[in-house]
């Protein structure tokens, strides 16, 4: 009994000392020193509601933002929580409607400065009644849950309030639903759509919508009428503009179906592993962080029909903050699709700030950079007109290190350059680009087989070339002249060229061996600042270089 007593007292005595040492130590030891989430049910039924919370390092404070993707890829919500204390929570209404909340796993992304913690959870089959929780229903509610509000219903089963949003001209600002979608109605589409008179209905959706890619849904049957009056559609977040023109992607007009369009420039987790990814196999090219992805669904009772490919092409514009614009090359930087296997050149521009491009189908477009080094170029007055025009795919190397700058370029190498060069200057505004299809070559000694045929075909299709005779003499080099003349022509097709003013070409001592066929050309070429010539001599008759043809075709683009 003796030894019980004291074993006993041995341990009182612990447990009080370590009572006061609890007590004397600082509350931040205990206090949260992670970024942590947690939510309350694995399971939770349509009607009910998911409880969310986590812990963040208390010294820091801040806002946690909290995003819940469905299975389908659209965001169900999304909030900004203030931290207090050391933790963060909220509580989330799952909506009643199969529409909007499908079966399935949904992952919550919680973000915290540069960190991220995710979690993921169900919806089941089956609704709760009142509240929207009850016992052991795995819901996660609590009896003091304020029951949801009715989902606003119109006749059309859109789900959609025919009056949701509000227009102001042509263009409409949606309505914010209690889900976290954006919603624009019939009525309020067709009120901007008498205000376009045939241009476009713009709707303007806040900026942090594309940061935090909010689903926008509109009335199928809204957007068949703006198709029939010839109306495009704009989306817009203000850095991010999609330009849809009427008939980019034909629907039926099902009077229960709506078009959910998502527009999402986040540099997630998930862009960031596309574009590594697609990025893999290759080298020379720089992420820039700036990315946007497009997502256009028909959503039709449970069926939801991806739309990919448009009828159409869409125009988009991605506006640089004033950070990127001082970070990322205007040279070096370009437009790029890219899917997790590879990256594809876009042709875009770049004006005040702003990349434009024209897209045919959606998914990750990227702005990365395309710093491509030769070791023959190092130093060369050249490189930097090379390594523009190897940004925008236009010239390549004879190999993967060499771009011999001072071999002379046959006329089969200029045309498919200067073809090149036409497709993305059209491209870049947004301009029905030249056929890719073959056609036969009108040249007797031009083959289907060669590389150069169809750019040879094109090229003279646009008038770029001529020929001698019915001949074209692909292997030739081309000279000075001829290619100033086919320069000239290409700049024509392009509308880059202004009004000669003529009388410049006798500034060259050699004006006078300037063929007559080839004098108007060399003096507009000459006066819009494409050709110098040495400073003395425009040497016509010598042949052009890889890299004085470079410094031409950068200069006109």
């Amino acid at each position: 009994m003796d030894g019980k007593r004291g074993h006993n007292s041995v341990k009182k005595y612990i447990a009080a000392l370590l009572v006061l040492l609890f007590a004397l130590s600082p509350i931040s030891v205990f206090a949260a020193d992670a970024f942590t989430l947690t939510l309350n049910a694995k399971e939770v039924r349509r009607g009910g509601t998911l409880a969310l919370s986590g812990t963040v390092p208390e010294q820091s404070g801040g806002n946690v933002i909290v995003k819940i993707i469905s299975p389908l890829e659209t965001v169900l919500y999304v909030d900004v929580l203030p931290a207090v204390d050391g933790t963060y929570s909220a509580k989330v209404g799952i909506p009643a409607n199969q529409d909007l909340a499908p079966l399935g796993s949904y992952t919550v992304v919680a973000g915290y400065g540069e960190e991220n913690q995710t979690a993921s959870f169900s919806i089941v089959s089956g609704s709760t009644p009142g509240n929207g929780s009850s016992p052991g229903s795995g819901s996660g509610g609590d009896s003091g849950t304020t029951p949801n509000p009715p989902e606003a219903t119109n006749p059309d089963g859109t789900g959609i309030p025919p009056q949701a949003g509000e227009a102001s001209g042509s263009t409409a600002r949606p309505e914010l639903a209690a889900d976290g979608r954006y919603l624009v109605g019939r009525d309020t589409l067709a009120t901007a759509a008498e205000q376009a008179q045939g241009g476009a209905v713009t709707i303007a959706l806040p900026g942090e919508a594309a940061e935090a890619g909010t689903a926008l849904e509109l009335p199928a049957t809204s957007v068949s009428e703006l198709n029939k009056q010839n109306i495009g559609l704009v989306i817009t977040t203000g850095s991010r503009t999609v330009s849809f023109p009427a008939g980019a992607f034909a629907i039926s007009g099902d009077a229960s179906s709506r078009i959910r369009i998502v527009l999402n420039a986040a540099w997630s987790t998930e862009a960031q592993e596309t574009v590594n990814q697609s990025l893999k196999s290759v080298t020379d090219y720089k992420a820039t962080g700036v990315v946007l992805s497009v997502i256009v669904q028909v959503i039709t009772g449970d069926q939801v029909q991806e739309i990919h490919q448009l009828d159409r092409p869409a125009k988009v514009s991605i506006q640089l903050t004033p950070e990127q614009e001082q970070r990322i090359s205007a040279r070096l930087a370009g437009i790029y699709y890219v899917d997790g296997q590879s990256a594809k050149y876009v042709p875009g521009k770049l004006e005040n700030g702003i990349y434009t491009f024209t897209a045919g189908h959606f998914s990750y477009y990227t702005i990365l950079e395309y710093d491509k080094s030769f070791a023959d170029l190092r130093g060369h007055w050249a490189e930097q007109a090379v390594k523009g025009l190897a940004a925008k795919h236009i010239v390549t190397g004879v190999d993967d290190r060499h771009y011999v700058p001072n071999r002379s370029i046959t006329r089969a190498e200029f045309v498919t350059l200067i073809v090149r060069a036409v497709t993305v200057q059209q491209g870049a505004e947004g301009k029905e680009t030249i056929s890719e299809a073959t056609k036969a070559s009108p040249f007797k000694d031009v083959s289907s087989d060669r590389y150069y045929a169809q750019s040879v075909a094109q090229a003279a299709e646009l008038g770029i070339v001529t020929g001698y005779n019915g001949a074209f003499r692909p292997n030739d080099s081309i000279t000075r002249e001829e290619a100033v003349v086919a320069l000239v022509r290409a700049a024509e097709v392009m509308e880059a060229a202004a009004s000669a003013q003529g009388g410049q070409v006798t500034s060259f001592t050699d004006a006078s061996q300037i063929s007559t066929w080839a004098t108007q050309a060399v003096d507009r070429a000459f006066t819009q600042g494409w050709i110098e010539g040495d400073g003395r001599k425009f040497n016509p008759k010598n042949a052009v270089t890889r890299a004085e043809i470079a410094v031409m075709v950068e200069r006109l683009l």
